[in-house]
């Protein structure tokens, strides 16, 4: 099982459990424990390493009480496949029916399922289950327990006062072994330093170490945001951290831990750690005008969550470094904040930090803007709040905007950047500064409609002044806050993308019906969905549709197209057909910004049936002269390439050549966005068959943080390998690109993958199932034996690491399998065992060895 640090009694008990149920028994684990200790990912271990031994593994996320019954949904979806001709299936699915009824016909299928072929159901998130799930949990484990199937749960300590908590803690005295997961040792700790950092850690590193006090989860975020910062350096194979201060990205992994908590306790982690210091229920509930009893209860989940302490009548943060991190994105202009210390982290020298983006941005909007501006106001905000990059983050999204003609939505978020406030000269300062980055951005000069004051706050005369706070008309009907959020995916901005949402999500009753959830959940599945996540994307998508009849409809057609997208990369062509059907009965009312999203679905759908020619005429026509809209290529960074290889098909060389020129002149306009380059940089090389281009373009969508379009890029360079006559690289290039699928869950780009493989003779792809031994050669994976053959060939983990498209954190996790399975543990021994199994892979010609492929 994937060797966990600190991990390897819990893995033990886990396989001792798997190998049980392969035999034919059945059984119940808890795995408990407060947040951040890795619940998730010792399940995720068990569910693969169940595959691999040739169970059926079923996996979901309990999502509270607002979502169905999860463990019955899971259950039937797994039937659906499992028992494609059962009598009644249909029915089972029915919101009306009876639940002990349901509860029953369920238990006898999946136990007549499981006797064919042993099942392990695996639930995280247990904690969030609602009452009827619980206790048709409790029922379904009690009739299953004489059944192959085990039930694999994860939960956080929560109080035992609903239903669905005395339900769950029924089964776990009754019917379910318990394992505890704690903190990590001081072993372990050097382990996971060692892993995130590439690097023996030294004593600095330690000390940061010593503040998350063994929780894992604080600790990565940690280690990478000190990382993102700049703050480490890597000396003769030794890590070294240069600053005390935490790191503002650690803001945005704090952000996205609470946005899972309920909002009564976000509130009071919130507000109570603000102060710098221990702090009382009666205290925070007077900054907030909310009952004292609420926020009691509230307490007592964040203490069990393991994010609070008591002493005596006080409550206390367990981790200094998350009170840090809420301090450090406290706003200025918030009344609750001014008792913090005037000096927080991040402040040089005793000065006071500036805000990323002016004060008066933190202002609440005026009475006479609408839901609109206010939303909008709120997300420049969160963006502010997000770290001292935001200036240049807020840039790249303007001028991405402005490229593609939406100059109108630029404008109104500048507008709202700068508005006119408090704190004149930190506001001058930080307007030039973004003038001067947007100025010349595709031949617009934002700064003309810039205030122009002096330091002292005064205006300076000039013709060309130019008021600004009268909003600009739209170029389009969308809400201006999802602009925002689209231009910071577009230029890779993930965090920043991801904080705004979920400052947005956080206020959502505050704008009552201006505010609509299910654009919302739309607008995070396209975040997903640009990041590989397409599991989460699908989950976010459905979320929208389930809340789509409180909004308007056309609300809900960023999810539906996500749907359709990822239904078409998974080989379901049916339900992304009806998808697109929903979607274009409301293209009268769809905004003009969603008909190009339409657009390159209904390409891709085109693709995935068959028809290059129709596929590229739906976007590029040049008979008639029709072109896309060049938001197109900002958003979909595979776009341009797909377009090329389809068209190249279908024999429309005039449009492969348009397609790749958009490309270009896109990336051409956004310099510094490595997703763009890469894109252009794809489509260069598949029109004309440059392997080195290719090569560029899967490192810097690697580098993005876009595993598919690294994939897809991969994929064409094996192509052109192959035609070269370079078998082995062809080869190499996509076991990765099958890699980067299957970690990403893209069927169909998983199946394409294989098959060109086979069509390459590729013998040595192990089959994943119950015969495979547990140690020795046989027992390595492919993937394990592709980062052997790296090692051998005598390259470095991190050259490894970018040779095959991976993290160096995954090499190092990989190796220490290896080393377990073949009972070794230098690398000297590891070749001996190769060369004594297998003749070693040549090395490519022009293969990188300084960890890049370009």
């Amino acid at each position: 099982m994937n060797p966990l640090a600190g991990r390897e009694r819990i893995l033990s008990v886990l396989g001792a459990q798997l190998d049980a149920t392969a035999r034919g028994s059945g059984n119940c684990v808890v795995v408990e424990g407060p947040f951040g200790v890795g619940k998730t990912q010792l399940l995720q271990a068990a569910a693969m390493e169940a595959a691999e031994r040739g169970l059926t593994a079923v996996v979901g996320r309990s999502g509270g009480g607002d979502e169905p019954t999860t463990p019955v949904r899971l259950l039937i979806n797994f039937l659906r496949r499992a028992l494609p001709g059962a009598d009644g299936l249909e029915e089972l699915a029915r919101p009306d029916g009876n639940p002990f009824w349901l509860m029953d016909r369920i238990g006898e299928l999946v136990e007549d399922a499981a006797r064919r072929h042993p099942l392990v159901i695996v639930l995280d998130d247990a904690h969030r289950i609602d009452d009827v799930s619980a206790l048709a949990l409790r029922e379904l484990v009690r009739s299953l327990a004489s059944s192959p199937v085990l039930w694999l749960l994860a939960r956080r300590p929560v109080p035992a006062s609903a239903l669905a908590q005395h339900a769950f803690d029924w089964l776990v005295d009754h019917s379910a072994v318990r394992l505890h997961v704690g903190t990590l040792d001081d072993e372990a700790v050097v382990e996971v330093c060692t892993g995130v950092l590439g690097a023996k850690p030294d004593v600095s590193v330690l000390r940061w170490a010593d503040r998350c006090q063994g929780n894992p989860w604080l600790l990565k975020n940690v280690l990478r945001a000190l990382m993102k910062a700049g703050q480490v350096v890597v000396l003769d194979g030794t890590a070294s951290v240069l600053t005390e201060r935490v790191p503002v990205g650690v803001r945005t992994a704090v952000d996205r831990l609470l946005a899972g908590m309920p909002p009564v306790v976000r509130r009071l982690l919130e507000h109570g750690g603000r102060s710098g210091r221990p702090f009382t229920v009666g205290q925070v509930a007077g900054l907030l005008g909310e009952p004292a009893t609420a926020l009691s209860a509230a307490a007592t989940e964040a203490v069990q969550a393991g994010l609070l302490r008591r002493e005596g009548g006080e409550l206390a943060f367990t981790h200094e470094v998350i009170a840090e991190a809420l301090r450090l994105g406290a706003s200025s202009g918030d009344e609750s904040a001014k008792s913090a210390p005037a000096t927080r982290s991040g402040a040089q020298d005793g000065h006071p930090v500036t805000p990323a983006v002016p004060p008066a941005v933190t202002g609440r909007p005026s009475p006479q803007e609408g839901g609109d501006a206010a939303m909008a106001a709120r997300a420049v905000v969160a963006l502010a709040c997000h770290g001292d990059d935001a200036p240049e983050a807020l840039a790249r999204a303007l001028r991405l905007l402005i490229t593609v003609g939406r100059d109108a939505d630029a404008s109104r978020l500048l507008d709202i950047a700068v508005r006119p406030g408090p704190g004149a000269v930190t506001e001058s300062r930080r307007v030039l500064e973004l003038a001067q980055r947007l100025r010349g951005a595709d031949g617009h000069d934002l700064s003309a409609v810039l205030p122009r004051r002096s330091p002292a706050g005064h205006d300076t005369p000039g013709p060309d002044r130019t008021a600004v706070g009268t909003p600009q008309p739209s170029s389009g009907d969308s809400p201006l806050w999802t602009w925002l959020v689209r231009a910071l995916v577009a230029v890779d901005r993930f965090d920043e993308a991801d904080a705004v949402l979920t400052a947005l999500g956080e206020e959502a009753d505050r704008f009552g019906e201006d505010w609509s959830q299910s654009l919302w959940h739309g607008q995070r599945a396209e975040l997903m969905a640009a990041a590989g996540r397409l599991e989460e994307a699908r989950a976010e998508a459905e979320n929208s549709l389930r809340l789509a009849e409180r909004s308007p409809s056309e609300h809900a057609v960023p999810a539906r197209l996500v749907l359709a997208r990822i239904s078409t990369q998974c080989d379901d062509l049916a339900t992304a057909s009806e998808q697109l059907r929903r979607v274009e009965q409301l293209v009268p009312r769809v905004p003009a910004a969603e008909r190009t999203r339409l657009d390159w679905a209904l390409a891709q759908f085109h693709a995935a049936s068959g028809r290059p020619a129709m596929m590229v005429r739906t976007l590029i026509d040049a008979e008639v002269r029709t072109s896309p809209d060049p938001l197109l290529f900002a958003e979909a960074h595979t776009a341009a390439a797909t377009l090329v290889r389809q068209a190249r098909q279908a024999g429309l060389g005039a449009e492969a050549e348009q397609a790749a020129a958009f490309a270009r002149h896109i990336a051409e306009r956004n310099p510094g966005v490595r997703s763009l380059r890469g894109g252009a940089e794809h489509a260069e090389g598949v029109l004309r068959d440059d392997a080195t281009a290719l090569h560029r373009a899967a490192e810097l969508h690697r580098l993005a943080g876009r595993p598919l379009a690294a994939g897809n890029a991969l994929e064409d360079a094996a192509r052109v390998d192959r035609g070269t006559g370079d078998g082995s690289r062809a080869v190499q290039l996509l076991e990765s690109a099958l890699d980067l699928y299957l970690d990403c869950g893209a069927t169909r780009d998983t199946a394409r993958a294989q098959k060109k493989l086979r069509r390459l003779g590729v013998h040595h792809v192990r089959r994943l199932g119950a015969g495979r031994p547990k140690s020795g050669w046989e027992s390595l994976t492919s993937a394990e034996l592709r980062v052997v053959r790296a090692i051998v060939d005598g390259r470095t983990n991190r050259e490894a690491a970018s040779v095959l498209f991976l993290s160096p954190h995954t090499v190092d996790s990989h190796l220490r399998r290896v080393f377990s399975k073949l009972d070794i543990n230098s690398r000297v021994e590891l070749t001996r065992h190769f060369f004594a199994h297998e003749a070693p892979t040549p090395v490519p010609a022009g293969a990188a060895r300084s960890g890049s492929t370009g």
